[in-house]
């Protein structure tokens, strides 16, 4: 973390402590930088983000495609196509909802931005998702 953000998170209470975990602008770059690195690859990439704000504020940032619980039936199948037919769509991020209920056998890379910390399984159900080249 950058001073900054340590220093503040030091002194603040778990919820604004969770923001600042996953907002912080390391992690940000880390993030991007990752993501750049893997499709430069040719990589499929799923980014995990349990904290559907900071799923948002990553995906939109950095231009890409989301799918959370609010996102509608239809969005989802479209982006999820995209993801998995068009070479221009090489990065999805998605938050705990992708963690049993989405196949996607083309994704070779995983990134979790942050979790809240769950069961072996659903850590089992991510680790699954892409397969190693």
């Amino acid at each position: 973390m950058t001073p900054a953000f340590y220093k503040a998170y030091r002194e603040e209470s778990s919820r604004k402590r969770e923001l600042l975990y996953v907002m912080n602008p390391n992690k940000f770059q880390a993030c991007q930088y990752l993501i750049d690195y893997h499709e430069k690859r040719g990589d499929k990439i799923i980014v995990f983000c349990d904290n559907v704000w900071a799923l948002r504020v990553y995906a939109q940032t950095l231009k890409k495609y989301f799918i959370c619980g609010e996102t509608k039936q239809h969005e989802r199948m479209d982006i999820l196509y995209k993801f998995q037919h068009d070479p221009t769509v090489m990065t999805i991020f998605l938050s705990k909802v992708g963690d049993t209920s989405i196949d996607l056998p083309e994704a070779t890379c995983l990134i979790q931005v942050s979790s809240h910390y769950g069961s072996r399984r659903q850590e089992a159900q991510r680790l699954g998702k892409p397969n190693a080249k």
